[in-house]
């Protein structure tokens, strides 16, 4: 089954809940390893000129074998996973009401159980403190919209949703890409990622691996230490 692709890119499992397990493989490819797919062109949805992108990685580049995800350890198929990133849009020049029109995020490995597409949810919501610490706390969330998606099979890609939200001046943004649990359909996702750097972390919860609350890609990675997995989750929008 092309689950088994998973364990055969990726070099390290942590045993992590009843049953289920991380899977990962946090290997040491840069640039030009051979295991880096540079992300496609992003911008297929036409916007005014004045638009921008919050970004936190210093590259869009997907390595592959980088990520890694909860599972079944029975099965092999993923089990619910999210993913987040926050942005201060002040940080990227914004400070008017951002609008929001897309969510780009990258795609690993997407393989879906029948029918060559597997369901997902793009969330937008406001963050009311500066993240601190290692976690997210998700009573600080407040919901602005939401959008249900199919993600199609495929490796090294990315996927453009277009969604909409206001997020007022001073007030930071939470993206959430959501993969529900994929054990009853058969299906696999492994989010994009790399270890090119970024300037603020990326967020992941795993219920069913112990995660309840949003926590650091970084400070749950497997390997001893840690690898570095900087997901790609953007936002686009207009001031």
């Amino acid at each position: 089954m092309r689950w088994l692709l998973i364990c055969l890119l990726l070099a390290s499992c942590a045993t992590a809940g009843k049953g289920n397990s991380i899977i990962g493989g946090l290997t040491d490819a840069g640039p030009g390893d051979g295991g880096d797919i540079p992300g496609p062109d992003a911008s297929s949805i036409d916007a005014p000129a004045n638009q921008v992108t919050l970004t936190q990685t210093t590259s869009d580049t997907i390595t592959i074998g980088n990520s890694f995800v909860c599972f079944s350890g029975a099965t092999g198929f993923t089990r619910q996973n999210s993913y987040y990133r926050v942005f201060a849009p002040g940080d990227h020049g914004v400070t008017t009401t951002l609008h929001v029109f897309q969510v780009v995020f990258g795609i690993e490995l997407a393989t879906a159980g029948s029918g060559g597409k597997q369901p997902a949810q793009v969330k937008l919501g406001t963050y009311a403190v500066t993240p601190q610490g290692t976690t997210l706390d998700p009573t600080q969330v407040r919901p602005l919209s939401s959008v249900d998606i199919q993600v199609r099979d495929g490796t090294g890609t990315q996927m453009v949703v277009p969604i909409t939200g206001d997020v007022p001046p001073n007030t930071n943004l939470i993206v959430e890409l959501m993969i529900p649990d994929g054990l009853a359909d058969g299906n696999v996702f492994v989010i994009g990622s790399n270890a090119l750097g970024e300037r603020k972390p990326g967020y992941t919860s795993e219920p069913d691996c112990g995660l309840a609350d949003p926590t650091t890609m970084q400070s749950v990675a497997p390997g001893s230490p840690p690898g570095e997995v900087d997901i790609i989750l953007t936002a686009t929008g207009t001031d």
